[in-house]
C-alpha cells in the first residue's frame, strides 16, 4: 500500500507541477475517505440494529420470567383453593371415602 502511494505521488507526466500533484492525491484522499465514511455509517447502522435487537431477546426472555413469579403464586394458592374440596382438604381422604365430592354433589347421603 505504501508503494501505491508512493506511486501516486510522482507525476504522471513531466509537466506535472507539484501543486498540481498535490490536488490529484487531496482528491484522490477525499473520494477514499468518502467512501470510507459510507462504510462507517454502514457499520453503525449495522451494530445499533444487533443493539436493539438483543434488548428486544433479553425482553422476550426475562418478561415472561419476571411477570411469572408475580403472578404466578397467587394463581397457584388460588388454584389449590379451588380443587382443595375434590382433593379432600389435602388430607387424602376423598380417596379413602371413594369419591365424597361426587356424593356431595348428587346429594346422597350415606
Amino acid at each position: 500500500m505504501l508503494n501505491e502511494q508512493n506511486k501516486s505521488a510522482q507525476p504522471k507526466n513531466q509537466n506535472e507541477s507539484k501543486d498540481e500533484v498535490l490536488e490529484r492525491l487531496a482528491r484522490e484522499n477525499l473520494n477514499l475517505t468518502r467512501e470510507i465514511l459510507e462504510y462507517v455509517k454502514k457499520t453503525k447502522r449495522y451494530i445499533l440494529f444487533g443493539q436493539i435487537l438483543n434488548v428486544i431477546k433479553v425482553v422476550l426472555i426475562i418478561g415472561p420470567i419476571i411477570i411469572a413469579i408475580i403472578y404466578l403464586p397467587s394463581i397457584i394458592r388460588e388454584f389449590i383453593s379451588t380443587y382443595s374440596d375434590l382433593l379432600g382438604g389435602g388430607t387424602g381422604n376423598a380417596i379413602l371415602q371413594g369419591g365424597g365430592f361426587v356424593d356431595q354433589l348428587f346429594g346422597e347421603k350415606q
